[in-house]
């Protein structure tokens, strides 16, 4: 279908996509504008927005051939700018300017950590793929996820901490870790807990700081469900005939 559009409609199509991935830009800025005015509410949902782009502009860009019709940007690039700044910034601004989850005097040094182990993650040169599979290698940086589930859970700081100093620890075990949208491995398992986990949390999330105590419950059965496949990358694992 997308091969039979006129070519100035497949690149209107493929550079919009570039564009899309772009619009991160703002929604990471807006969190931070929201993070120093301290509207946790408005921090989470410019999260959402900012995450939502980030689910979709891959595999926008596989569908509408952006490497052959938008090739004058590096489309990896641009996603990899665009998620230090949503996955690595914003958490780490959060992690200094929201009360009590981390240690006092300790928030800076947290900020700091997680700004310095995620510039190594997001520049390794195999960092996502091989030749066979689609990952992360080592913990992929996804602190934004993790502040959030320190504001939700309101664990001991030094918990936190804790906590924070492992998965940056984890950034240089070369462990990988699921790519949940292009995993191969018990697929239409993964997708299909991948999107309820994503709706139900969002759903969870919108109603902040009112978020139903189950949501966060229901939500760790995912994580434990990703950590597990990670892990142990036998799990669901076909070997070819």
């Amino acid at each position: 279908m997308f091969e039979r559009l006129p070519i100035h409609v497949r690149k209107t199509l493929a550079w919009s996509v570039h564009l899309f991935t772009a619009t991160g830009a703002i929604w990471g800025f807006l969190s931070l504008l929201a993070v120093f005015e301290q509207n946790w509410r408005a921090v989470i949902f410019w999260i959402i927005v900012a995450m939502f782009v980030d689910g979709f502009d891959g595999m926008l860009a596989r569908w509408f051939h952006v490497k052959e019709y938008a090739r004058g940007v590096d489309g990896a690039l641009l996603d990899n700018i665009i998620d230090y700044l949503n996955y690595v910034i914003v958490a780490a601004l959060i992690l200094i300017k929201a009360p009590n989850l981390l240690p006092a005097g300790l928030e800076m040094i947290g900020a700091f950590s997680i700004l310095l182990t995620s510039a190594y993650q997001f520049t390794q040169v195999d960092a996502k793929t091989d030749e066979q599979s689609f990952f992360f290698k080592g913990f992929p940086s996804v602190w934004n996820f993790l502040v959030i589930y320190m504001m939700l859970l309101g664990l001991n700081p030094w918990l936190n901490f804790t906590l924070l100093v492992t998965c940056n620890i984890l950034v240089f075990v070369p462990v990988k870790y699921l790519y949940p949208s292009r995993n191969t491995r018990l697929r239409r398992l993964t997708l299909g807990l991948t999107y309820l986990y994503g709706a139900i949390g969002v759903w969870g999330l919108l109603q902040y700081p009112r978020v139903p105590e189950w949501v966060v419950w229901i939500s760790l059965v995912y994580v434990g469900y990703y950590a597990l496949l990670s892990f142990f990358p036998k799990i669901g694992h076909v070997n070819p005939a």
